[in-house]
């Protein structure tokens, strides 16, 4: 596909890539989480938002659940592992 015809036919396979969430702890937004949404098309083209602290809280509060049961099950399995007494 030559640049014109990609210029008069806009790629609109877009799709979400990558979705990043660090907590500061330092800096301009010491103790919040930040992050990063990226989306990304076949031709490997992509634009990226960020994620301001407001914004982070509503996908710490959807995953936190899991998060909770991840770690409660991470522990069991490294306890029996160790073949230490629960």
């Amino acid at each position: 596909m030559t640049n014109e015809e990609q210029i008069k036919n806009p790629r609109d396979d877009w799709k979400l890539h990558k979705v990043e969430l660090e907590f500061q702890s330092y800096g301009e937004y010491k103790d919040k989480y930040v992050g990063k949404i990226r989306f990304q098309n076949e031709e490997f083209e992509s634009f990226e938002f960020k994620i301001r602290p407001e914004m982070a809280q509503p996908y710490i509060n959807l995953i936190s659940a899991d998060i909770v049961k991840c770690a409660e099950s991470l522990g069991s399995r490294l306890i029996d592992s160790l073949g230490l007494q629960k």
